[in-house]
């Protein structure tokens, strides 16, 4: 059999790439989304533990000074918190794109080597049978020449 390449199979090639390019996208953006989750259960344990030590001090006493000051932190931190969920929020999103572009990507690769694996097994069926055909012409022939041997004698 010539070892000729499938007329699909640049097109295969191409949908492989753009998998690995698929694959490579939703990995770094599973990457970042890990770490922004992790960067707000810092955040929020920083916020608890601060919040703690603002609970402690007051009941001590603590001067207005010190009272706005923490209360003023303790907001810009919840703002940052809602900013942080915000911003997670989005980047789960947009995980769930990449996720959906992955698999209709892989899908796409998948379909391809099928064809391209099916024709191939076709073709090898088809090559055994021709050359099962012309084995058992050849064995005729031989045959038919012995047979017209041993007549002839």
């Amino acid at each position: 059999m010539a070892n000729k390449s499938h007329p699909l199979q640049a097109a295969a090639q191409v949908a492989q790439s753009r998998e690995q390019a698929a694959a490579k996208a939703l990995g770094e953006s599973q990457q970042r989304l890990t770490e922004q989750q992790s960067r707000l259960q810092q955040l929020l344990m920083f916020r608890s533990e601060y919040a703690t030590q603002f609970q402690n001090e007051g009941s001590h006493g603590i001067s207005a000074r010190r009272y706005q000051d923490y209360s003023a932190f303790l907001t810009n931190m919840d703002h940052g918190i809602v900013q942080l969920q915000q911003q997670l929020a989005w980047m789960q999103q947009e995980l769930q794109k990449k996720q959906l572009a992955w698999i209709q990507s892989r899908s796409k690769t998948k379909a391809l080597e099928e064809v391209i694996e099916r024709d191939r097994k076709t073709q090898l069926w088809e090559e055994d049978r021709r050359e099962q055909r012309d084995s058992d012409e050849h064995n005729l022939r031989g045959l038919t020449a012995r047979m017209r041997f041993i007549d002839g004698v």
